[in-house]
C-alpha cells in the first residue's frame, strides 16, 4: 500500500512535468503566432504601399504626354505618397514588432512561472515522498528490531 502512494506521487510528478512541458509549448506557440502575424501585417503594408506606388506610376505615366508640369506634380505628389505609405508601413510594422515583443515576453514570464511553479510542486512531492520512504523505513526497521527482540526473548 504504501507503494502505492509513492507510485502515486511519482505519477502525479511526472503529470506535472508533462503539463508544464506542454504549457511551455503552447506559451511559445502563442509567441510564435505573434510574431508570425506581425510579420504577415507587416508584408501586407508593405505590398500595400507598393500597390499605391504602382497605381500613381501608371496615373502619371497617363498624363505624361498632357503636360510636363502635371507630370512632375504627380511626380512630387507620388514621392509624398510613396513616402507616406513607407512612413505609415513602418509606424505600423514598429507597433506590431513592439506588440509581439511584448508577447513573447509574457510568453516567456508565463513559462518561467509554470516552470518554477512546477518545480515547486516537484520538490514538495519529492519531500513527501521521501518522508513517507523515511517513515516506512523506521517502521520496517522498528519491525525487524521487534522480531529479534522476539526471538532472543
Amino acid at each position: 500500500m504504501t507503494d502505492n502512494k509513492i507510485d502515486d506521487l511519482k505519477q502525479k510528478a511526472s503529470e506535472l512535468g508533462d503539463d508544464l512541458k506542454l504549457k511551455a509549448k503552447e506559451a511559445q506557440l502563442q509567441g510564435e503566432k505573434a510574431l508570425d502575424d506581425l510579420k504577415h501585417s507587416a508584408q501586407e503594408a508593405k505590398l500595400e504601399g507598393e500597390k499605391k506606388l504602382t497605381d500613381l506610376k501608371h496615373d502619371v505615366e497617363q498624363n505624361h504626354a498632357e503636360d510636363k508640369a502635371a507630370l512632375n506634380e504627380h511626380l512630387d505628389e507620388a514621392k509624398e505618397k510613396a513616402a507616406d505609405a513607407k512612413a505609415n508601413a513602418q509606424e505600423k510594422f514598429d507597433h506590431l514588432k513592439t506588440e509581439a515583443g511584448h508577447k513573447l515576453e509574457e510568453a516567456k514570464l508565463k513559462a518561467a512561472e509554470l516552470k518554477h511553479d512546477a518545480s515547486v510542486k516537484l520538490d514538495e512531492l519529492k519531500e513527501q515522498a521521501s518522508a513517507k520512504f523515511d517513515e516506512l523505513k523506521k517502521a520496517a526497521t522498528d519491525k525487524i528490531n521487534s522480531f529479534k527482540k522476539d526471538d532472543q526473548g
